[in-house]
Protein backbone atom coordinates (compact mmCIF):
# COMPACT_ATOMS: atom_id res chain seq x y z
CA UNK A 1 0.00 0.00 0.00
CA UNK A 2 1.16 3.55 -0.76
CA UNK A 3 0.64 5.80 2.27
CA UNK A 4 -0.27 9.49 1.92
CA UNK A 5 2.00 11.00 4.57
CA UNK A 6 2.45 14.25 6.49
CA UNK A 7 5.91 14.90 7.93
CA UNK A 8 6.19 16.75 11.26
CA UNK A 9 9.65 17.68 12.54
CA UNK A 10 10.76 20.40 14.96
CA UNK A 11 13.60 21.65 12.73
CA UNK A 12 13.83 22.42 9.03
CA UNK A 13 17.07 20.42 8.81
CA UNK A 14 15.44 17.30 10.31
CA UNK A 15 12.45 17.78 8.01
CA UNK A 16 14.67 18.01 4.93
CA UNK A 17 16.62 14.91 5.98
CA UNK A 18 13.43 12.88 6.49
CA UNK A 19 12.00 14.10 3.19
CA UNK A 20 15.19 13.11 1.38
CA UNK A 21 15.30 9.66 2.95
CA UNK A 22 11.66 8.94 2.17
CA UNK A 23 12.49 9.66 -1.48
CA UNK A 24 13.95 6.17 -1.53
CA UNK A 25 10.48 4.69 -0.88
CA UNK A 26 8.31 6.14 -3.68
CA UNK A 27 6.12 3.04 -3.88
CA UNK A 28 5.34 3.18 -0.15
CA UNK A 29 5.05 6.89 0.70
CA UNK A 30 3.61 9.97 -1.00
CA UNK A 31 4.42 13.14 0.97
CA UNK A 32 1.31 15.37 0.94
CA UNK A 33 2.22 17.90 3.66
CA UNK A 34 4.78 19.09 6.21
CA UNK A 35 4.89 21.03 9.48
CA UNK A 36 7.49 22.15 12.03
CA UNK A 37 5.31 22.94 15.08
CA UNK A 38 2.32 21.54 16.94
CA UNK A 39 -0.42 23.98 15.80
CA UNK A 40 0.63 23.73 12.14
CA UNK A 41 0.76 19.94 12.39
CA UNK A 42 -2.83 19.80 13.63
CA UNK A 43 -3.93 22.14 10.84
CA UNK A 44 -2.19 20.13 8.10
CA UNK A 45 -3.40 16.76 9.36
CA UNK A 46 -7.00 17.93 9.69
CA UNK A 47 -6.94 19.47 6.22
CA UNK A 48 -5.14 16.68 4.36
CA UNK A 49 -6.44 13.61 6.25
CA UNK A 50 -3.26 11.56 5.59
CA UNK A 51 -2.97 7.81 6.06
CA UNK A 52 0.32 8.18 7.90
CA UNK A 53 2.14 10.81 9.95
CA UNK A 54 5.86 10.84 10.73
CA UNK A 55 5.60 12.72 14.03
CA UNK A 56 8.29 14.28 16.18
CA UNK A 57 7.42 14.24 19.90
CA UNK A 58 9.27 17.40 20.99
CA UNK A 59 7.55 20.19 19.01
CA UNK A 60 7.16 23.95 19.47
CA UNK A 61 3.63 24.97 20.49
CA UNK A 62 2.65 21.60 21.88
CA UNK A 63 3.98 18.05 21.83
CA UNK A 64 3.39 15.25 19.37
CA UNK A 65 1.07 13.62 21.93
CA UNK A 66 -0.98 16.83 22.14
CA UNK A 67 -1.18 16.92 18.34
CA UNK A 68 -2.82 13.49 18.40
CA UNK A 69 -5.25 14.53 21.14
CA UNK A 70 -6.54 17.31 18.92
CA UNK A 71 -7.44 15.07 15.97
CA UNK A 72 -10.89 13.65 15.24
CA UNK A 73 -9.56 11.09 12.77
CA UNK A 74 -6.45 9.22 13.83
CA UNK A 75 -3.91 8.32 11.13
CA UNK A 76 -1.22 5.70 11.48
CA UNK A 77 1.77 7.22 13.28
CA UNK A 78 5.51 6.60 13.15
CA UNK A 79 7.17 8.64 15.88
CA UNK A 80 10.54 10.26 15.24
CA UNK A 81 12.33 11.05 18.46
CA UNK A 82 15.61 11.53 20.25
CA UNK A 83 14.21 9.79 23.37
CA UNK A 84 16.24 6.84 24.58
CA UNK A 85 15.18 3.23 24.16
CA UNK A 86 13.93 2.79 27.72
CA UNK A 87 11.59 5.78 27.52
CA UNK A 88 9.89 4.18 24.53
CA UNK A 89 9.25 0.71 25.94
CA UNK A 90 5.59 1.61 26.54
CA UNK A 91 5.11 2.51 22.87
CA UNK A 92 6.02 -1.00 21.73
CA UNK A 93 3.12 -2.55 23.60
CA UNK A 94 0.61 -0.43 21.65
CA UNK A 95 1.69 -1.38 18.10
CA UNK A 96 2.97 2.14 17.36
CA UNK A 97 6.33 2.26 15.65
CA UNK A 98 9.09 4.82 16.18
CA UNK A 99 12.41 5.89 14.72
CA UNK A 100 15.27 7.02 16.94
CA UNK A 101 17.29 9.99 15.69
CA UNK A 102 19.49 10.16 13.74
CA UNK A 103 17.03 8.39 11.44
CA UNK A 104 18.44 5.82 9.01
CA UNK A 105 16.92 4.27 5.88
CA UNK A 106 16.93 0.82 7.46
CA UNK A 107 14.70 2.06 10.27
CA UNK A 108 12.24 3.62 7.83
CA UNK A 109 12.11 0.38 5.83
CA UNK A 110 11.38 -1.67 8.96
CA UNK A 111 8.63 0.71 10.11
CA UNK A 112 6.91 0.71 6.72
CA UNK A 113 7.17 -3.05 6.50
CA UNK A 114 5.55 -3.33 9.93
CA UNK A 115 2.67 -1.03 8.97
CA UNK A 116 2.05 -2.92 5.75
CA UNK A 117 2.09 -6.22 7.63
CA UNK A 118 -0.48 -4.89 10.11
CA UNK A 119 -2.88 -3.96 7.32
CA UNK A 120 -4.37 -0.48 7.18
CA UNK A 121 -7.25 -0.21 9.65
CA UNK A 122 -8.23 3.23 11.02
CA UNK A 123 -10.12 1.85 14.01
CA UNK A 124 -7.13 -0.33 14.93
CA UNK A 125 -4.79 2.67 14.89
CA UNK A 126 -7.30 4.81 16.82
CA UNK A 127 -7.50 2.25 19.63
CA UNK A 128 -3.73 1.90 19.72
CA UNK A 129 -3.25 5.66 19.91
CA UNK A 130 -5.84 5.99 22.68
CA UNK A 131 -3.89 3.44 24.73
CA UNK A 132 -0.65 5.22 23.95
CA UNK A 133 -1.99 8.60 25.06
CA UNK A 134 -3.23 7.05 28.29
CA UNK A 135 0.16 5.41 28.87
CA UNK A 136 1.95 8.71 28.24
CA UNK A 137 0.28 10.15 31.33
CA UNK A 138 -1.47 12.96 29.49
CA UNK A 139 -4.07 14.32 31.89
CA UNK A 140 -5.15 17.49 30.14
CA UNK A 141 -8.50 18.14 28.50
CA UNK A 142 -8.62 17.97 24.71
CA UNK A 143 -12.30 19.00 24.52
CA UNK A 144 -14.71 21.07 26.63
CA UNK A 145 -18.36 20.07 27.07
CA UNK A 146 -20.45 23.19 26.37
CA UNK A 147 -24.11 24.16 26.22
CA UNK A 148 -25.68 25.78 23.18
CA UNK A 149 -29.44 25.99 23.59
CA UNK A 150 -30.67 22.44 24.24
CA UNK A 151 -27.56 20.91 22.68
CA UNK A 152 -24.26 19.81 24.16
CA UNK A 153 -21.29 20.79 22.01
CA UNK A 154 -17.77 19.39 22.37
CA UNK A 155 -15.35 22.23 21.70
CA UNK A 156 -11.68 21.44 21.10
CA UNK A 157 -9.41 23.30 23.49
CA UNK A 158 -7.21 24.44 20.60
CA UNK A 159 -10.18 26.39 19.17
CA UNK A 160 -10.80 28.35 22.38
CA UNK A 161 -9.68 31.99 22.29
CA UNK A 162 -10.50 32.58 25.93
CA UNK A 163 -12.65 31.52 28.87
CA UNK A 164 -14.46 34.15 30.94
CA UNK A 165 -16.25 33.43 34.21
CA UNK A 166 -19.78 34.84 34.37
CA UNK A 167 -21.80 34.13 37.52
CA UNK A 168 -22.27 30.35 37.77
CA UNK A 169 -21.24 29.66 34.16
CA UNK A 170 -18.05 30.15 32.17
CA UNK A 171 -18.31 31.63 28.67
CA UNK A 172 -16.21 29.76 26.10
CA UNK A 173 -15.20 32.04 23.21
CA UNK A 174 -14.02 30.70 19.85
CA UNK A 175 -13.35 32.64 16.64
CA UNK A 176 -16.91 31.97 15.44
CA UNK A 177 -19.10 31.24 18.47
CA UNK A 178 -19.68 31.72 22.18
CA UNK A 179 -20.72 28.77 24.33
CA UNK A 180 -21.36 28.18 28.02
CA UNK A 181 -19.88 25.51 30.25
CA UNK A 182 -20.75 24.76 33.86
CA UNK A 183 -17.18 23.68 34.60
CA UNK A 184 -15.80 26.30 37.03
CA UNK A 185 -12.83 28.36 35.90
CA UNK A 186 -10.68 27.09 38.78
CA UNK A 187 -11.31 23.52 37.62
CA UNK A 188 -10.52 24.41 34.02
CA UNK A 189 -7.21 25.92 35.14
CA UNK A 190 -6.27 22.60 36.76
CA UNK A 191 -7.38 20.50 33.78
CA UNK A 192 -5.97 22.55 30.88
CA UNK A 193 -2.34 22.37 29.80
CA UNK A 194 -0.59 25.41 31.38
CA UNK A 195 1.53 25.71 28.23
CA UNK A 196 -1.63 26.35 26.20
CA UNK A 197 -3.54 28.77 28.46
CA UNK A 198 -2.56 31.74 30.60
CA UNK A 199 -4.63 33.44 33.29
CA UNK A 200 -4.70 37.22 32.79
CA UNK A 201 -7.50 38.13 35.21
CA UNK A 202 -9.38 36.56 38.09
CA UNK A 203 -12.17 35.76 35.62
CA UNK A 204 -10.24 35.31 32.32
CA UNK A 205 -8.12 32.50 30.88
CA UNK A 206 -6.61 33.03 27.40
CA UNK A 207 -5.35 30.63 24.74
CA UNK A 208 -1.65 31.39 24.30
CA UNK A 209 -1.66 30.43 20.61
CA UNK A 210 -4.31 33.09 19.93
CA UNK A 211 -2.34 36.00 21.44
CA UNK A 212 -0.97 38.28 18.73
CA UNK A 213 0.43 41.04 20.95
CA UNK A 214 0.52 42.47 24.45
CA UNK A 215 0.06 46.22 24.80
CA UNK A 216 0.55 48.57 27.71
CA UNK A 217 -2.44 50.88 28.24
CA UNK A 218 -2.21 54.56 29.27
CA UNK A 219 -2.85 53.60 32.92
CA UNK A 220 0.06 51.17 32.90
CA UNK A 221 -2.07 48.02 32.75
CA UNK A 222 -1.53 45.38 30.09
CA UNK A 223 -3.99 44.53 27.32
CA UNK A 224 -3.94 41.31 25.30
CA UNK A 225 -4.81 41.47 21.59
CA UNK A 226 -6.06 38.23 20.08
CA UNK A 227 -5.45 36.78 16.65
CA UNK A 228 -9.14 36.51 15.69
CA UNK A 229 -11.26 38.30 13.04
CA UNK A 230 -12.34 40.94 15.58
CA UNK A 231 -8.84 41.50 17.01
CA UNK A 232 -10.39 41.09 20.43
CA UNK A 233 -8.74 43.09 23.22
CA UNK A 234 -8.77 41.72 26.78
CA UNK A 235 -7.64 43.59 29.87
CA UNK A 236 -5.13 41.94 32.19
CA UNK A 237 -5.21 42.75 35.89
CA UNK A 238 -2.05 43.79 37.71
CA UNK A 239 -2.36 40.66 39.87
CA UNK A 240 -1.78 38.42 36.83
CA UNK A 241 0.52 40.64 34.75
CA UNK A 242 3.54 38.49 35.62
CA UNK A 243 1.89 35.53 33.86
CA UNK A 244 2.10 37.50 30.60
CA UNK A 245 5.63 38.67 31.22
CA UNK A 246 6.69 35.05 31.69
CA UNK A 247 5.32 33.81 28.37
Amino acid sequence: MRFRAVLVENEEGSLARLRRMLGAFPEDVEIVGEATDGPSAVERIRLLAPDLVFLDIDLPGFSGFQVLERLDRQPAVIFTTAFNQHALEAFKTHAIDYLLKPIESEGIARALQKLNAMGFNHSQFSRALERLLAASGSRYLARISCKMGDRTILVKTGEVLYFQADNKYVAVHTATNEYLTDTPLVELIDRLDPRDFVRIHRSTLVGVAWISEIRRAFDGKLNVVLRDPKNTVLAASRSYADNLRNL
